[in-house]
């Protein structure tokens, strides 16, 4: 079998998105253009992967009828998946998004409990496969499924050569950092949160990855002076997306982490243009309105108007 990128998501969603002319509290909202969208960090990067002709298996704890809804939508993609069942139901997340502003609200639910012989249902999965190049683990971690069962799927995957790529929530990230991933995407908060400081500006983050590049090659913090910020061994890159009509902020960020695992799985990419076609993913979904993903004929398009300079 030839090699792929396995996708996990600890809890999946099926993400409902749409469109009201204003929430008013207390009252009835009526909501339009209503998208149901399979969800969760790795699931949208498998998406992007998918669009961008990359092999890729999107994986997670998956139940009930929702998760059935989950998989279905994601067949529908041509996304191919491979899920371990649990005894729990999968969790709906909500995005309703102002007519006028385009603000929105965002509602995102724990999901299922996972349990012990579910876990080693997964260890399993991973311990059988031979192809897998790159495991992806993204998002939220769901009760039951701890940093620590996160950390051990890490070093099944290095055991078996598999460069890992962490796109989690800060507090996640926090610890399966010390099992030294390949790439990581925290977006400025989440990296704040990880040094321990308050950096902001891009000669100041810089300087507070480097340390990390003793055990992660490359680090990607966004919302860096309005930018994004790709740090690795070959040198410091800088860039921003070119400038698109924003109708949805939802999976922009798993959007970038799909484009750039596209050019990881390529073999030896140029650093500055791994941050270009993530800047372009990024930007290609920001495009689109409530859980809607970017094409792969606009993130093409996007990529040749991004810009990319290198931070001396």
């Amino acid at each position: 079998m030839k090699k792929f990128v396995f996708a996990f998501t600890p809890s999946p969603a099926l993400d409902l998105s749409g469109t009201v002319d204003r929430i008013k509290p207390n009252e009835k909202s009526y909501v339009y253009d209503e998208i149901r969208s399979p969800g969760g960090n790795a699931i949208n990067a498998a998406r992007i992967l998918t669009r961008l002709k990359i092999p890729v298996i999107a994986s997670g704890f998956l139940g009930g009828s929702t998760g059935e809804e989950i998989k279905h939508l994601l067949k529908k993609e041509g996304v191919k998946s491979s899920f371990i069942k649990i005894g729990g139901h999968s969790r709906i997340c909500v995005t309703v998004s102002n007519k006028s502003d385009h603000k929105q609200t965002r509602l995102t639910f724990p999901g299922p409990h996972i349990l012990k012989n579910e876990k080693q249902a997964l260890v399993r999965f991973l311990q059988d496969q031979q192809s897998i190049s790159f495991l992806i683990i993204g998002g939220s971690l769901p009760p039951g499924f701890g940093p620590d069962d996160a950390t051990r799927i890490m070093k099944v995957a290095e055991r078996k050569g598999i460069k890992c790529i962490v796109d989690s929530p800060g507090p996640v990230l926090r610890k399966l950092i010390r099992s030294g991933p390949f790439f990581i995407k925290p977006n400025l908060d989440e990296f704040q949160e990880l040094t321990g400081t308050q950096v902001k500006s891009i000669a100041a983050v810089r300087k507070a990855a480097l340390p990390f590049l003793r055990r992660t090659p490359y680090i990607c913090i966004s919302s860096v002076e309005g930018g994004a910020l790709l740090v690795t061994s070959e040198g410091c890159f800088w860039g921003r997306i070119p400038k698109v009509a924003i109708k949805s902020s939802v999976g922009a960020g798993d959007s970038m982490v799909g484009a750039m695992t596209a050019q990881f799985f390529k073999e030896n990419p140029a650093a500055d243009d791994v941050l270009r076609w993530g800047l372009a993913g990024a930007a290609a979904t920001l495009e689109k309105p409530g859980t809607a993903f970017g094409t792969a004929e606009r993130i093409f398009y996007l990529y040749t108007k991004t810009k990319v300079q290198k931070i001396e």
